[in-house]
This record gives structure tokens, sequence and C-alpha cells, in this order.
């Protein structure tokens, strides 16, 4: 019961700070649309938000948690998560200065289409280089998280990204007040102004989570014996973190395939940050509440994952991830078009920016069920001592998402790009199962065949049903506004229904 307790949390709060992130991104969308500003915004603060949006959902459990949980249960003494805390925190730092001394080379890495474009190119760097000072602070953020997760807390840690979102939106608010009325200012200080913001969401979340630190200021202080302790944790923890972060550099890699398309990068972005709300919850969940589980049990004693009933967790956890985001992708893909207009459209994202977003957000919506499914398996992997696994597989899934993102991005426009994410996604899923399978840590049983492939049933009776509701309700839901918000809402509503009964007379919920 405690891990369902746990895992209830954390999906709670985790929802809470993506429906916040929508409020953010649906106000930037609204200041600036897909134009000069949203572009460089989207490239310079990549890595930033990367290094923000991987800690928050747990990379750093998967680094430390299992290197502290079999020695210490309840959790390091306070000098060595001192030691933990200073060695990560400067090692970011040094991080981010390189990169802010490089963040021409790095612009032009992660937005080669930028180069022809000398606006864009400069708002990359100058937003870059300000938001770099993020950098050290989500680095602290995650290790805390992590200090923080092995004393068995999950609370505060969750809702840190919530507070994060809070701060970057209040940031945001200033800005649109100081420029109610007015385009001046829409260049270097709207950038300057959504860097700080960036900054301002990784401190509150530092703040958060340090403030559910089981130990005393006074008593982090670490000593020669700590730090000696730490430095082995952090040089282990580097291969993890790397392999961690591979999955996430599809994203960029993509971006960088969009870059030659005016406004490709931002409407990419925004596409994104649909399709992560149901993925957030999952990646949350299995960082916060599934590797603490598969670390304690133990890969040599339990190699399946059984708990002391003989269920299978990671079997349960698959069925899951697939339960909540096969029919997000389904309704995602179908009815992307009024979705977008919904969320996004007023201000300055405008029916071509729309029309750009929804073009990408079609076809990214198939890697949903595909990037979960994976996060399962990665974090399984780790637990288990597999980072080497995890790497190779990315490193390979990366490379072919890039080479089918940019050539697709050509003849496909946008949909080049997300189809290099949605290849990628099922390169990286294949690779992690089979290598799962070959060390006999992944073996489902018939019943987990049956769920895996009822959930894919009842997916299918929702998207025929909510495909015709689309069709038929094409007019209102085009006109957009209150109406047509209203009608969508109703045919989600309705697909949610016809889900769950499908799912219920498939026997994947239980009768009462």
């Amino acid at each position: 019961m405690s891990l369902l307790r746990h895992a209830s949390t954390v999906v709670s709060l985790t929802l809470l700070s993506r429906v916040l992130g929508f409020a953010r991104d649906a106000a930037v969308a609204a200041l600036f649309g897909t134009g000069a500003v949203a572009d460089a915004s989207v490239a310079g603060l990549a890595i930033p938000q990367l290094a923000r949006r991987l800690l928050g959902e747990g990379a750093l459990n998967a680094a430390i948690l299992p290197r502290l949980l079999p020695a210490s249960p309840a959790g390091p003494a306070p000098r060595l998560a001192g030691a933990l805390i200073l060695v990560f925190t400067l090692a970011a730092v040094l991080i981010a200065a390189l990169l802010a001394l490089l963040m021409p080379q790095v612009t032009a890495l992660l937005a080669p289409g930028f180069l022809d474009d000398p606006a864009r190119a400069e708002g990359a760097v100058l937003a870059g280089r300000i938001a770099m000072v993020a950098l050290p602070l989500a680095a602290g953020a995650g290790v805390l998280a992590a200090l923080v997760y092995a004393a068995g807390r999950v609370t505060r840690p969750a809702f840190a990204p919530a507070a994060g979102n809070l701060a970057v939106l209040a940031v945001i608010g200033a800005f649109a007040f100081l420029h109610a009325g007015t385009a001046e200012g829409f260049g270097p200080r709207a950038l300057a102004f959504l860097a700080m913001a960036t900054v301002a969401g990784a401190l509150a979340q530092l703040m958060v989570i340090g403030a559910a630190l089981p130990h005393r200021a006074g008593a982090l202080l670490p000593d020669r014996a700590a730090l000696k302790a730490a430095l082995p944790v952090l040089v282990a923890a580097g291969p993890t973190l790397f392999a961690a972060a591979l999955p996430q550099l599809r994203i960029l890699v993509a971006n960088a395939s969009a870059s030659g398309l005016e406004g490709g990068v931002s409407a990419l972005f925004y596409a994104t940050r649909l399709v992560e709300l149901p993925l957030g919850l999952v990646g949350a969940s299995a960082g916060a509440v599934l590797l603490p589980a598969l670390a304690a049990r133990g890969g040599a004693e339990n190699p399946t994952g059984q708990n002391l009933r003989g269920q299978n967790l990671l079997g349960h956890a698959l069925v899951a991830a697939l339960a909540l985001t096969a029919p997000a992708a389904a309704g995602l893909a179908l009815l992307a078009e009024p979705i977008v207009r919904v969320l996004f459209q007023r201000g300055a994202f405008d029916a071509a920016a729309s029309a750009l977003t929804v073009e990408a957000l079609a076809m990214l919506a198939l890697s949903l069920p595909l990037q979960a499914m994976e996060r399962i398996l990665s974090t399984a992997a780790f637990a288990q001592g597999l980072g080497r696994l995890v790497t190779r597989t990315s490193v390979a899934a990366l490379l072919a998402g890039g080479v089918i993102g940019f050539a697709a991005a050509g003849p496909l426009g946008l949909a080049g790009p997300a189809l290099g994410v949605v290849a990628s996604s099922l390169v990286a899923l294949i690779g992690l199962w089979g290598g799962l399978a070959r060390a006999g840590l992944l073996r489902l049983g018939g019943g987990e065949w049956r769920r895996l492939t009822g959930c894919l049933l009842a997916t299918l009776a929702m998207a025929v049903m909510v495909g015709l509701g689309a069709h038929l309700l094409a007019g209102p839901l085009a006109a957009g506004g209150l109406p047509g918000a209203l009608r969508l809402g109703l045919l989600v509503l309705a697909g949610i229904a016809v889900y769950g009964l499908a799912a219920r007379s498939l026997g994947l919920l239980p009768r009462r």
C-alpha cells in the first residue's frame, strides 16, 4: 500500500506541475507565437530546460539510489549528503561555465538552420548564456531529491516542479505586465526575461526540495572522508546520467532537423509539451517509486522484480504505462487540430502557428506509448546495474532518429523531425526489451500479454468513436472559442468513457 500511496502522490503532484507547465507554455505562445523570439528561446534554453526536466523526473535517483539504498536504507549520513551536494553542484558549475563560453558553437550544433538567420542565432546565444545559471541549481535540486527519496519522503520533491513552474509564470507575467499593449522589447529583452524565468524556476525547485532534507544545515558540512566517499558516486553517476539523458536528446536532434523551417523549432516544442503531459506522469512515477522498489529488492535475489505475492512489478508497470499513454496518443493524434487551437491559438499564436504545431503533434503523438514503456524499461535496467545496455540502445536510437528526421524534414516538413522521434523511440524500446529479456530480467506471463493486448483493443474502440465524433463535429470544433472548447471537452470525456467500458469488458478493470 505504501508503494501505491507514494505513486498516487507523485502522479497527482506531477499532474499539477504539467497543468502549470501548460499555463506557462500557453503564455509564451500567446506572447511570441512561433516567431524568431520563440525559436531562439527554445534553442537557447534547450540544455538548461533539459537538465531541469531530466533531474526533476528523477534521473539522479537512478544514478544515486542503487548505490545508497543497499548500504543505508534510511538514507546517507549528513556529512555524506553534504559532500554529494557539493561535488555534484561544483561539477555542474564547471560544465555550465564551459557551455556558456562555447554557446555560439553549441547553438550551431543544436540549431544548424539558424546559421543563415543571425537574429535567431544571436538570440539563442544570449538566452543560453543567461540560463546556464540554472544548470548548477538543477543539479543541486536533483541531488537533494535523490537524498530525500532515499529517506522515504516523496511529497516535497514531487511538488518542486510545480513550484518551479509557478516561479516561471511569475517572471513571464512580469514581462507581460511591463510590455502590455506594446511590442517594444520583444527581442533581446524578451529573451533575457525568458532565460531569467528558467533560472527562477530552477531556484524555486532547489528551495522546495532543500526544505525537505532530513538534516540540519550545520550537519551537512562535509569532511575529508565524506568527500572521498562522494567522489566515486559522482564518477559512477556520470555514465548513468548520460545514459538517462540520451532518450531526452532525441528532442534536441529533432529540433536541429526542424531548425531550417521558419517557426519549426518552437512549433515542435509546443507539440512536444503536449505529448509530455502523460509521459511525464510515467517518468516521474518510475523514477520516484518503481526505481527505489526495484533497487531495494535487489537484482540478484529477485531478478524479475516480483513482490512477496509473486506479482511482476515490471510487467504491471508496462501495462500501466500502456494503459495510460495508448489512449492519450490516439486522442492527441485524432484531435490535434482542435487541441492546439483551444490551448494555444490566441495573441501572437495565429492560425499559421497552429497549423505548423498540428503537423508535428499528429505524428509525434505516435511516440507516446513507445517512450512511456521505454522509460519503464530503462528505469528497470538502471536498477539492475545495466546502464551500459541503456547507453548502447539509446545511442543507436538517437542515430536512427537523427538520420530519419533530417532525411524526412524536406519531403514531410515538420512531420519529418517528429517521425524521427517515433523511429528513435521504437528502436530504443526494441533494444531495451531484447536486452532485458536476454538477461532474464523481463519475463511477461500470459496475463500481462493479455492485458497489453486489451489496452490496444480498448484504445482502438476509443479511436473509432473519437474519430467519428471529430468528423461529425468538424464545423463546431473548427469555430474555436468557448463553444469549440466545450465540444472538445465533451468529445474527450466520451472517449474516456468508451475506453473505460472497453477496458472493463476486456477484463482490464475489476468488476464490482
